[in-house]
Order: structure tokens, then sequence, then C-alpha cells
């Protein structure tokens, strides 16, 4: 055979592999919605085809006996009916695979949980990740939406306990306003103090959800100023003092280190005042509050501390949660320091985060609580003041 055959051949051979392959192109789009094992069968039977072809070429070429032609195409035919027998066994496998892959993707839409233990059994690398994946993405939602619904019953219990916590002081407000307008309330004065006071308390619980809002929106603005967390520990304890003493509750503040920090002192401040009142309503009469600030290289604290019954396990996952209210606290209005709807926590949170820093509950070992405000230290008084960046 010269070489301008072999050649021909060559090109021969080529086109109607070519040809043979456009064609199952053209199948495999037409039957684009069957099961991966038709799919995978086109493909053998084209591959088989073209082996044929190019040996029909080459024998002609070749000028072969029949005998031989015969020969070259019964061991084409065999070899292709064999391929396509063990295509079909090889496809079933992976058919049954993807089937694994389609349950596992229905389960997650209908919320039943993706196992990942069944990855190891699926034959095709790519699988195993794809179903791993799977279970992943359906662990993230499971996780989500269980976070949705725990926010969900929280937002339900704060409406209604902000519904009766304006109803109470709305109610008493009424009545006393309708005893001096009838004339019949014995101390005049005394009731305009009373009405005062719980207007006082209205607006507290007013300025907590405008903050609170604030705060899940993000939208929380902040006047940062260099701070020294010592005096606004100590103005804070300064102006509860007089509820403390009421309380019979020793408070006590305690600079082991002061640092200056970039800070809102109003919204800081506030941030303690939450952490301080809540330690007030749980320590017992005649109990200890105590603050501390230290410092460190890289964070500033304030430490509350208190002697009462403690936080109890089951209650530390929602001790954040805006209109969350521990069940050992006093009433909510015996130390009435915030507006009592159970806010003052979140808002404390979302104050800290937003100057970089974070609220942690430690585990004190015994009876009482210890809540931990973490701040950045703030760059030297020279330098312009500027959010901290979150650790």
């Amino acid at each position: 055979m010269t070489t301008w055959d072999l050649l021909l051949v060559v090109a021969y051979s080529a086109g109607i592999a070519a040809a043979v392959g456009l064609l199952a192109w053209a199948l495999l789009r037409l039957i684009a919605g069957a099961r991966i094992i038709v799919h995978l069968v086109t493909v053998v039977v084209a591959a088989v085809a073209a082996v044929v072809g190019g040996v029909l070429v080459a024998a002609q070429a070749m000028y072969l006996s029949d005998t031989d032609v015969q020969l070259a195409l019964a061991i084409a035919v065999t070899s292709g009916i064999v391929a396509i027998g063990v295509a079909l066994l090889l496809g079933a496998r992976i058919s049954r695979a993807a089937r694994v892959l389609g349950d596992a993707a229905r389960d997650l839409g209908a919320g039943v949980a993706v196992s990942p233990t069944a990855a190891s059994t699926l034959p095709v690398g790519e699988f195993r990740t794809v179903l791993r994946e799977l279970a992943d993405s359906d662990a993230r939602l499971r996780q989500a939406r269980e976070e949705v619904e725990r926010q969900e019953t929280a937002r339900s219990d704060l409406v209604v306990r902000i519904a009766h916590d304006l109803r109470v002081p709305l109610a008493g407000i009424r009545a006393q306003a309708e005893a001096l307008q009838d004339g019949l309330a014995p101390d005049p004065d005394r009731y305009l103090d009373q009405i005062a006071a719980q207007v006082d308390r209205v607006n507290r619980l007013v300025d907590d959800l405008f903050a609170i809002s604030r705060i899940d929106a993000g939208t929380l603005a902040l006047r940062l100023q260099p701070t020294s967390l010592g005096d606004l520990a100590s103005d804070v304890a300064a102006d509860l003092r007089a509820v403390a003493d009421a309380a019979e509750i020793d408070l006590s503040v305690e600079v082991d280190a002061d640092a200056t920090i970039d800070a809102d002192p109003l919204q800081l401040g506030r941030a303690i005042a939450n952490l301080v009142a809540n330690a007030l309503q749980h320590a017992p009469d005649g109990g200890h509050v105590r603050v501390r600030v230290t410092v460190d290289d890289e964070w500033a604290r304030v430490i509350v501390v208190d002697d009462g019954p403690g936080i109890p396990d089951a209650d530390r996952d929602r001790l954040f949660d805006a209109g969350w209210r521990g069940t050992a606290a006093r009433s909510p209005h015996a130390l009435d320091v915030g507006g009592g709807a159970g806010l003052g926590l979140a808002i404390a949170r979302g104050v800290v985060q937003a100057h970089g820093g974070h609220v942690d509950l430690e585990d004190t070992g015994g009876g009482g609580a210890e809540f931990v405000i973490a701040l950045p230290v703030a760059a030297p008084l020279s330098a312009v003041s500027a959010p901290a960046s979150r650790p």
C-alpha cells in the first residue's frame, strides 16, 4: 500500500467516524430527556459503528478477500456487542447512582434530611461530591429554617409582651386621669407623679423599640469619639446608684486598668447600663453587683458580675433574643430601669457589635452571672476617630 492509499484510508475512516459522531450528537440532543443509560449506550454504539466503518474502508482499500473482510467484521461486531453489554451493566450502575442523587434532591425540597453517608456507595466521584454538597446544603437550610422559626417565635413573643407592657401603664394613666377629671383623686399631686412615671416607662419602651429596630436594620448611627471606658462605667453606675440603694444592693465599680476607646459614649453607656440593670434585676436584696474595667494589648473589657441565681444552660441560647425574659428575675417592674419588654440584652449586644466588639456570658463556676463586653482598644488620641473593625 502506497502512502497515498494510506492517507486515503485514514481520511475515509476519519470522515466515517465524524459522520457517525454527528449522527450520535443529533440523536443525543433529540433524546436529551432520556435516562443516563440510554445516553451511555448511544455513545458506545456510535463508537462501535465508527470502528466498523473504518474496518470496511480499510478492507476495501487493501483489497482483502471476502473471508478476511467477514472475519474482520465478525471481530468488530462481536467486540461491539460485548462493549454494548458492558455499557448496559455500567450504565445501570450509574443510572442507580443518578436516582440516588434525584432522591436526595427531592428529599431536600421536601424537608427530609439528606444523609451524606450514602456518598461512599456511589460509583462516580463526581456523584459523591454532588451528594455531599446536597447534604451540606440541607444542613445549612435546616439551620437557617430553625433560625427563622426561632426569630419568628421571638418576634411573636415580643409583640405579646410589648402589648402587655404598654397596656399596663396606659391603663394606669387612664384610670388616674379619670380620677383627676372626676375630682376623686385624694392626692392629686401623687396621681400626677404616678402618671409622669408611667409616661416615662412608656417612653423607655418606645426608645428600646426604636433602638432594636435600628440595630436589626443595620442603621444604628454612632458618633465616635475617644472615650474613657473607666469613666463611662463609673458614670453608668452613678446613674443607677439610687436604684441599687433602693433594693439594698451593693453596686461597686473597679477600674483595674483604664482604656481609651473610639466609641459613642451615649450608645455604649446604654449598653453597659442595660447589663448593670439586668444584674440588678437578678441580684437578691442585700446582694452585690460588681462592674470591672480591664484592658490588655488588644481588648478593653467591661465585666458585670452579680450574685443572683445565675443563667440556666437551657436559657443561654435565647439570652440575647429580643423580647426574651428570664423567669428567675424579679417582677418586670420591681426595678424599673428599662422598658420591661426584654430588649435590654439584645440592645446591648447590638450596640457592642456596632462598635466592633462582642458580649459574652462567662461561666462563673457557681451562682451568679458574669457578662463581658469586649471592645477593640482605640488608636492614640491624636488619631482620627473611626469605627473599629469587627474581630
